[in-house]
């Protein structure tokens, strides 16, 4: 008896489609209710506008369905995964220590159609913040999850991305956390959010494809099609002026960790609305990445820097800054 049950159980898993992907390599029932969630990585989609889209959702140890959970989405870079993130930013590690759930989306042909019109997400007219939404609302529906406290993080065209949903979605989401990815020029003007959303950004400043001081992309390593970006001073005082910052901000240069050729400048805008903040490192000598994860194409990306933990940085942001 027992062996049929666990026959039956294989087959209705196959059947429904649904695989875990875990770090041991689990097999689940799927999941009917919250409660038929385990830890571990589940490879899901859902339709948006007639396409399926697919995303990595993981489940952090000692899930309890009795508890409300943070929700963080990351956005890979252009020519990425959803899965390639998550490894390279280790964000599912975090999540298991931290106690929250992280959703790791594929965009169409690996890029995100992220405001500067130019991406093949952009060319094949794809909705990337319709799917967000839509994705939103579907993990809510079948997990706990806290509507106060739901993020958004991205590297490179994820990061820029990310700036896109600050501005369309910041009913949605608390706060965001763009690495090497400014807001798009296309996009800065047309930014309205619907309410004041909390923003940390990280930049370097040799970076060789997204310029420091703004304008138009390299289109490297699958960024895009080139396409133009504000600069990391103008995104900052963009997200200030929206959120009704107060000015100068802090600038505040810190002790370095090592002797690496990079130093971390930290800009902090004073008395931001509704408790929300703009906080910004801008690292001099680093190039296109997220700290301190060696890039995949070093003569492309220029350097790293040992001096800031991207992940880091940005979870003990987001911890601070639930929406009010």
């Amino acid at each position: 008896m027992r062996k049929i049950i666990i026959v039956i159980s294989v087959v209705i898993v196959i059947a429904a489609g649904w695989s875990i992907i875990g770090r041991r390599r689990e097999r689940a029932q799927p999941p009917a209710t919250p409660t038929a969630y385990r830890v571990g990585d589940y490879r899901e989609a859902l339709v948006a506008d007639g396409r399926e889209r697919s995303y990595l959702l993981h489940i952090p140890v000692g899930f309890d369905t009795a508890k409300l959970y943070p929700l963080l989405l990351g956005f890979h870079g252009g020519a990425g995964s959803g899965e390639k993130f998550a490894g390279q930013t280790g964000l599912s590690d975090y999540a298991d220590r931290e106690g929250f759930i992280a959703v790791f989306p594929d965009g169409i042909e690996h890029n995100w159609n992220d405001g500067r019109d130019t991406t093949d997400a952009y060319k094949a007219g794809v909705d990337d913040v319709k799917f967000v939404r839509l994705l939103i609302e579907s993990l809510k529906s079948k997990l706990p999850i806290d509507a106060s406290r739901i993020y958004a993080t991205g590297v490179s065209n994820g990061g820029i991305f990310s700036e896109r949903l600050a501005c369309e979605l910041a009913d949605v989401f608390a706060a965001i956390g763009p690495v090497v990815g400014p807001i798009a020029t296309n996009l800065a003007p047309r930014c309205n959010p619907a309410r004041p959303i909390s923003v940390v950004g990280i930049q370097g400043a040799a970076d060789p494809g997204i310029p420091i001081g703004g304008g138009e992309q390299g289109g490297f390593g699958g960024l895009g099609a080139g396409g133009f970006v504000e600069s990391a001073e103008s995104t900052m005082q963009l997200w200030a002026s929206k959120n009704g910052c107060g000015v100068p901000p802090t600038i505040t240069k810190l002790p370095p960790k090592v002797n690496d050729g990079t130093s971390v400048t930290h800009y902090e805008y004073p008395r931001c609305r509704e408790g929300v903040a703009v906080e910004y490192y801008i690292v001099e000598g680093m190039g296109h990445g997220w700290p301190p994860k060696r890039p995949q194409a070093p003569r492309l990306a220029g350097p790293t820097s040992q001096n800031i933990n991207a992940t880091d940085t940005i979870w003990e942001f987001f911890k601070a800054h639930p929406k009010q």
